[in-house]
């Protein structure tokens, strides 16, 4: 297994412990750390490469978070909490939602198929792939999902 360098060790950790906004704000806890003149871009590479999101914390804020190390749902957790975003195209809509948490959002979209038109909706791990009954009812359907789920854009 290769060893991940000090500066990717380093941006890990702060995931965990911090509530980082922006490249910014972990460029300035980076230069605290000793690692000085990390630029935007080279950031931006490795939040990518490892895996980190920007997801909204208890306060409501976009936070950036390991996605691969998100905290399972409890019994507390409000669906719409599991939903991360929602995307279409000509054909269908795609649900995002937090590590397995997409058959949780498919049965309560299933439970809206003939409210919302939904033909079926496929559940994976994270997402979740709707087809509607009608294709020129895309963008109204996924304006109601959003709205279900309280997804702002």
């Amino acid at each position: 297994m290769k060893k991940q360098s000090p500066l990717i060790q380093t941006i890990k950790e702060l995931l965990k412990t911090e509530q980082i906004r922006s490249h910014y704000e972990l460029a300035y806890f980076l230069d605290e750390r000793g690692f000085e003149n990390v630029s935007q871009p080279q950031i931006s590479r490795i939040l990518n490469q490892i895996g980190a999101v920007n997801l909204k914390n208890s306060q409501g804020q976009a936070v950036y978070v390991l996605k691969r190390e998100l905290i399972m749902p409890t019994l507390d957790t409000q669906v719409n909490e599991l939903v991360v975003g929602v995307h279409a195209n000509e054909a269908l809509v795609v649900v995002e939602t937090l590590p397995g948490s997409a058959d949780i959002v498919s049965r309560v979209l299933e439970k809206q198929s003939k409210k919302f038109h939904i033909l079926a909706a496929i559940a994976g791990d994270d997402s979740v792939m709707i087809l509607p009954v009608r294709t020129n009812d895309i963008m109204a359907l996924t304006k109601k999902i959003k709205m279900l789920f309280d997804v702002k854009s």
